[in-house]
């Protein structure tokens, strides 16, 4: 028996194990096709996602023509080294999103969370959920940077991220001294023993609630279940030694120790690197990454306002070109990025950016306005199918939703998973 009929036949068994019954089921072709897409070794193994806070300046971010023969835009010109391992989008968006600041928080989800207080595990995000997926054979399930906002939990509670490289570096690379881990330990055993206590009273309380009640208790139980996989996960990994690497990415090295700059945005480079980093070491497979919004000043030259009141151009062309030396910023980091991944090699010996699905973007369109529409969109890596600019035609407000591109992403992973948010399909056919 080859490997590929044992997987399948096993995804059979697993199959009648969960409905209960003992029959034998005959070959599904869908289900064999996704059992060889799932084992091949060319397939990508990894997601990273980018979120810029306030989006993109539209005009400078989209193509005007469409297919491979398009021109690149000014904003993306560093990213044309990379042209045939990145797909541009137009006219994806979430539909059912409104406008305002709280779109970007949309971004993973395609769900505000006032309109999720009935259905709160509604809130969870591709990130989160492909933690629990691809994610589980790592320490980490997946690694939340930058700044916050996008990733939300099973259970609808909105993710902390880290933003300090030094602790970011700590966290990865830095192994607990023997006291700390028995610190660690103990309290994991306590509040494993809390935990405990909590949901023998809460088996107990949903006896007596009302259906509406009970649908809280179990929001409330889901984040109890999150808790129990975190304290689980830490305790398995607690003894195994974390990868050594050089702390050269934080504290530079003979020729440029004393010029890494650690406060946002020069740590940018640095973020990025931990990145790579995290990466090449199977720290983890799954990593968000977001840039803030605010109203900080850059300490760029030319720049006299506010990030945030330079998205409010109004089509003025003197704000717009401040507005542009900031998001040219982002988008040579980004394009640094995948030349890191393009160079470093996996424990497979593959290119880092053909076993990595990486995706740039935003819940917010057009900061000017505070759109959710016509989000920016860049995809890149995972040996897929690239090289184009894809423009999807528009039905009244809406254009076609990103969460198909979300359910492509999931497959090309392994996860048959055939709807995600507010997903009515796939782009199977564009990037395949």
């Amino acid at each position: 028996m080859n490997r590929q009929s044992y997987t399948l036949k096993n995804s059979r068994r697993h199959f009648l194990r969960a409905t209960g019954i003992n029959l034998a089921l005959p070959t599904f072709v869908s289900l064999a096709q996704r059992c060889r897409a799932f084992n091949n070794s060319s397939s990508p193994k990894r997601f990273v996602c980018i979120a810029s806070n306030y989006g993109m300046y539209p005009q400078g971010f989209f193509p005007s023509t469409t297919g491979k023969d398009y021109e690149m835009p000014p904003l993306l010109r560093p990213l044309e080294a990379h042209r045939q391992k990145l797909s541009i989008f137009s006219n994806l968006d979430h539909p059912g999103v409104g406008g305002g600041h709280g779109c970007s928080a949309t971004f993973l989800n395609g769900v505000e969370s006032k309109k999720a207080k009935k259905d709160p595990q509604s809130l969870h995000s591709l990130d989160e959920f492909l933690g629990e997926t691809i994610g589980r054979s790592t320490r980490f399930s997946n690694i939340r940077l930058g700044s916050g906002g996008f990733s939300w939990s099973r259970a609808g509670i909105r993710m902390p991220t880290e933003s300090n490289p030094v602790d970011v570096y700590s966290k990865l690379f830095s192994d607990d001294t023997p006291k700390a881990k028995q610190q660690i330990r103990q309290f994991l055993k306590d509040d494993g023993s809390i935990l405990d206590v909590v949901q023998q009273d809460a088996k107990q309380l949903n006896q007596g609630l009302a259906k509406e009640d009970q649908a809280k208790l179990d929001q409330y139980l889901t984040a109890i279940r999150e808790v129990e996989r975190k304290l689980s996960r830490r305790n398995e990994w607690l003894d195994i030694p974390k990868p050594t690497v050089s702390s050269s990415v934080i504290r530079g090295d003979d020729q440029s120790e004393g010029i890494i700059d650690l406060t946002y945005p020069y740590n940018t480079s640095v973020m990025y690197d931990l990145m790579v980093l995290a990466l090449q070491t199977n720290s983890s497979n799954v990593i968000s990454f977001g840039h803030p919004g605010g109203n900080r000043l850059f300490p760029f030259d030319g720049i006299t306002l506010g990030y945030h009141s330079l998205t409010h151009h109004g089509q003025r062309p003197e704000i717009i070109k401040q507005l542009n030396i900031i998001e040219s910023f982002y988008i040579e980091q980004l394009a640094r990025f995948l030349t890191s991944l393009q160079e470093t090699l996996d424990s497979e010996d593959r290119s880092l950016l053909d076993s990595t699905i990486v995706l740039f973007g935003s819940g917010m369109g057009n900061a000017s306005t505070h759109s959710s529409r016509n989000l920016p969109i860049i995809l890149a890596g995972g040996g897929l199918n690239h090289g184009s600019h894809h423009r999807f035609p528009r039905t009244g407000f809406d254009g076609r939703p990103l969460a198909d591109l979300f359910v492509t992403i999931l497959q090309s992973l392994g996860v048959q998973k055939e709807r995600f948010a507010s997903s009515t399909g796939n782009l199977n056919d564009l990037l395949s």
